[in-house]
C-alpha cells in the first residue's frame, strides 16, 4: 500500500511540476519575448553550472544568490530578480534532470 501510494504521489507532483513549467515558460515568452527567452536560458544553465563547478563550498541559497546577481548583470539589468529566479529554477531542474538520466 505504501509504494503504490508513494508512487501515486510522485506521479501527481510530476504532472503539476510539468503543467506549472508550461505555463511558467509561456508566461515569460509572454513577458520577455520568445526570442530572448531561449538566450537567458541558455545563460543562465552556463551561470548555474559556472557557480556550481567553482563554488563547491557554498550552499545551494548563497549558490542561488550570487547566480541571481551575476544573471542579472549578464542581461544588462533587463531582466528582474523574480524573471532570473524562475529561469535559474528552471536551469537548475534541467541539469538535475540530464545528471540523473545519465
Amino acid at each position: 500500500m505504501d509504494t503504490t501510494l508513494f508512487n501515486l504521489l510522485l506521479s501527481l507532483i510530476t504532472v503539476v511540476i510539468a503543467i506549472g513549467g508550461g505555463y511558467l515558460i509561456s508566461f515569460l515568452k509572454h513577458k520577455i519575448g520568445s526570442e530572448n527567452l531561449s538566450s537567458y536560458y541558455k545563460m543562465a544553465k552556463q551561470v548555474v553550472m559556472a557557480i556550481e563547478q567553482g563554488n563547491p563550498q557554498l550552499t545551494g541559497v548563497d549558490k542561488k544568490d550570487l547566480a541571481l546577481k551575476k544573471l542579472v548583470q549578464l542581461s544588462n539589468n533587463k531582466l528582474s530578480q523574480e524573471q532570473a529566479a524562475i529561469l535559474i529554477e528552471a536551469a537548475i531542474y534541467d541539469i538535475k534532470k540530464l545528471l540523473s538520466s545519465n
